[in-house]
C-alpha cells in the first residue's frame, strides 16, 4: 500500500513520518522522504502468541512524505505529483499546535481551513486533469478514426459527470460512481477520488482534547472514505526514539493517551475500504489486505496464483473464534470452521484456509 503524506507548509508532515516510521526509517529523495513501515496488528499478533510460527509477516506500507503543497491553484509537479498519482491513500496533516516562532502560511493556527484550503487545492489539480482531457477527447472526437471517436464517447459522461461534482466541491471519493465510471476515470490518478484521513496534529497540552477536536471535523466533513484523526505527532516521535518500557513511562508522566499509531493505521485501512484476513500455514502466520467485498477466490489468488486457479473450497473461521477455540484442530473438531465457496465475501478478521488443486 502506498500512503502519500500531504499537507500545507509547518504542519508537521515529517514529525507525523518519524512519529509513524520511528527515527531512523526512511530514505531521502530529491523531493521527498520515504519509508517502508509494517503495518501493526493486534490480532496477528495474539495469532502469532498462540501457533508460535518461525516466520510472522504484516502488511507492508511505503510512507511518502512529499513536499509542502503550494497554495497556487497549480498544484506539484514532477517526481511529487507522479508520486500522488500511484498512492492509494492520502494521509493530509492538518495543523492544531500553536507555536509564534513557526508561523502559519494562512496567518493563523486553524484546522478545518487547512482542511478547506488542501481540500480546494486537490479539487483545482483535479479539475485540471479532467479539462485537459476533455479537450482531448474533443479533438478525438471530431478528427479520430472510428474506433477512437465511439471510445471517447464512451468515456466522455464519466468525466463531464467528475467535473460537475468538482465544480460543486464535491471530493470524488464520496460521489456514488458506478464501477463502469471508476474505470473511466481510474487512469487518470485524480486526487480527489483517493481515500483521505486527515491527522489533526495538536500539541502536547491539546492531548486530551484532540479526540474530541477531530470527531467534531468528522462531523461537519468527513464521510465514508473521509475521515479524521488527532495525535501529537512531535510527542510521538520523541518516544519512538525511546525504549518502550521508557515511552510508556513517559506516555503517563505527560498524559498522553496510549500509543495512537495502531489505532490510526486501523482507521487508515478502514478510510481505504480494505480488510484483513490471515493464513496460518506450515511456519508463517501472515496477514493480508484486501477491498472490501472481494470473494475468497480474490483472497486465494493474493496469496499465490495457484490458489485460485486449482481453487477448491476455503476453511473460513473469524479469528477471534479461532483464538478462543485455541487451535484450528480444535475449532474444527467443534464444527467452528466454515466451508465456502468462491463467491464468498471475505470478512475483516477471517481466517483462511484454502483447498485446491492443480
Amino acid at each position: 500500500m502506498e500512503i502519500a503524506i500531504v499537507g500545507l507548509e509547518k504542519a508537521g508532515k515529517s514529525t507525523l513520518l518519524r512519529a509513524l516510521a520511528g527515527p531512523r526509517a526512511g530514505a531521502h529523495g530529491r523531493q521527498e522522504r520515504v519509508a517502508s513501515v509494517h503495518l501493526p496488528d493486534h490480532r496477528l499478533d495474539a495469532l502469532a502468541a498462540l501457533f508460535r510460527p518461525k516466520k510472522v509477516t504484516h502488511p507492508e506500507a511505503v510512507l511518502h512524505d512529499l513536499p509542502s503543497w503550494p497554495l497556487s491553484g497549480k498544484g506539484p509537479g514532477g517526481e511529487t505529483a507522479a508520486a500522488l498519482s500511484r498512492a492509494d491513500v492520502l494521509l493530509a496533516v492538518l495543523r492544531a499546535f500553536a507555536r509564534d516562532d513557526v508561523p502559519h502560511p494562512l496567518g493563523r493556527t486553524d484546522p478545518e481551513a487547512d482542511f478547506q484550503a488542501l481540500s480546494l487545492e486537490l479539487t483545482y489539480h483535479d479539475l485540471g486533469v479532467l479539462e485537459r482531457r476533455l479537450e482531448r477527447l474533443e479533438k478525438v472526437a471530431r478528427t479520430g478514426p472510428p474506433a477512437e471517436r465511439e471510445a471517447a464517447q464512451r468515456e466522455r459522461p464519466a468525466l463531464l459527470r467528475a467535473r460537475q461534482a468538482l465544480e460543486a466541491e464535491r471530493p470524488l471519493r464520496e460521489e456514488d460512481l458506478s464501477p463502469d465510471e471508476r474505470k473511466a476515470l481510474a487512469p487518470y490518478g485524480l486526487l480527489t477520488l483517493k481515500p483521505l484521513l486527515a491527522v489533526v496534529n495538536v500539541g502536547e497540552e491539546q492531548a486530551q482534547e484532540g479526540a474530541a477536536l477531530a470527531e467534531a471535523l468528522q462531523g461537519r466533513h468527513g464521510g465514508q472514505r473521509t475521515a479524521f484523526f488527532a495525535l501529537c505527532a512531535q510527542a510521538e516521535a520523541e518516544l519512538r526514539e525511546l525504549p518502550p518500557d521508557e515511552a510508556e513511562a513517559f506516555r503517563r508522566e505527560l498524559g498522553l493517551p496510549q500509543d495512537p499509531v495502531p489505532a490510526l493505521y486501523r482507521r487508515l485501512l478502514r478510510t481505504a475500504g480494505l480488510v484483513t484476513f490471515y493464513t496460518v500455514v506450515g511456519e508463517e502466520c501472515r496477514a493480508w489486505l484486501l477491498p472490501e467485498g472481494a470473494s475468497a477466490l480474490d483472497a486465494a489468488a493474493k496469496i499465490h496464483t495457484d490458489l485460485a486457479r486449482g481453487f477448491i473450497r476455503a476453511e473460513v473461521v473469524p479469528c477471534n473464534v479461532l483464538l478462543e477455540a485455541g487451535s484450528l484442530a480444535e475449532a474444527r473438531a467443534r464444527g467452528l470452521l466454515r466451508n465456502e465457496g468462491k463467491g464468498y465475501r471475505v470478512q475483516d478478521g477471517d481466517v483462511l484456509h484454502v483447498l485446491f488443486h492443480v
